[in-house]
């Protein structure tokens, strides 16, 4: 029997596990993907107190050790499903936990174009992740499909690399810090495409070659070899089945207090309905979610 079952190993997860296990909380943290979450695709984290400037992927690697360090324990097993009662059970492709309380730190996923082959083609000519990808484009032409902070720094990484990238914009600006939109506009190996939308994958050979896009109800093919995608994200709630209240977009319903309507269950990070979604917003939810988490531990 656990005290805690952390559901998610990113920011807002690997945080709440710190604060629970210094409590000396038994505590177990189910991981269906990477440890640390998206923020390790990050080339740099330069908003996050106390460091200038990080890699993502570092301070992923800082918050793992630090979990070790106390006694923690991390799975990589995906859930299937939550049932609640007195005693909670968390399922698994593996396992079944039986615990007395849960932080749902599940995160988002990355949203797609929804166009033929697209599912084929991501990891091979389509990719979310320019740290972990980008490399494979060196000197080639690319394209970046958003138009938020998230594309913009996709294209600062990649124009590093590459020899041409196209930032397909479906409005009329972008949408970021002044900082960054400066730095991309400067930049010459980079074509900004406004008031545009992808139309189709190119394929030769099942190889991507390019895509079609249209603007002002004009067509017109970029040859490119490599697309990514940076469109949002939607919230990883599916093992749920509608147990938590959620919002119009599935986002999971609580305030500041990580409190869902279920006693027992506590929500942290990208999952929870909120105005901004940040590294330093992540880690608070986090916090507050296992100060609660222990408070409830304290009553049953």
């Amino acid at each position: 029997m656990y005290d805690i079952v952390i559901v998610g190993a990113g920011p807002a997860g690997l945080t709440a596990a710190i604060y629970a296990l210094r409590e000396e909380k038994k505590v177990v943290i189910l991981e269906k993907e990477t440890i640390g979450g998206k923020i390790t695709s990050s080339s740099k984290v330069e908003n996050y107190p106390g460091f200038k400037s990080i890699s993502g992927m570092d301070f992923a690697n800082n918050l793992y050790e630090q979990i070790i360090d106390l006694g923690g324990e991390i799975n990589i097993e995906e859930v299937l499903s939550i049932e609640n009662g007195k005693v909670k059970k968390v399922i698994t492709d593996e396992n079944t936990y039986e615990t007395k309380s849960i932080i749902i730190a599940s995160g988002s996923k990355y949203k797609t174009l929804n166009l033929d082959n697209e599912e084929e083609l991501i990891g091979n000519g389509i990719s979310f992740c320019t740290v972990c990808d980008g490399s494979f484009y060196k000197n080639k032409d690319v394209c970046v499909v958003g138009g938020a902070n998230s594309a913009l720094n996709s294209v600062l990484y990649l124009s590093k690399l590459c020899n041409k990238v196209y930032l397909v914009v479906r409005g009329p600006k972008l949408k970021g810090d002044k900082k960054v939109i400066d730095n991309v506009l400067s930049l010459s190996n980079v074509e900004v495409l406004y008031n545009t939308t992808v139309n189709k994958y190119i394929l030769d050979n099942d190889e991507l070659v390019g895509v079609e896009v249209k603007s002002n109800e004009c067509e017109k093919r970029l040859d490119v070899e490599g697309v990514f995608l940076a469109i949002g994200q939607s919230p990883e709630i599916d093992y749920l089945n509608d147990l938590i209240k959620v919002d119009e977009n599935n986002y999971v319903l609580a305030s500041e207090d990580c409190i869902t309507n279920i006693d027992g269950i506590f929500v942290a990070g990208d999952v929870r309905k909120k105005e901004v979604r940040q590294l330093t917003t992540a880690v608070s939810d986090g916090t507050n979610a296992a100060i609660n988490a222990i408070n409830y531990l304290k009553e049953v």
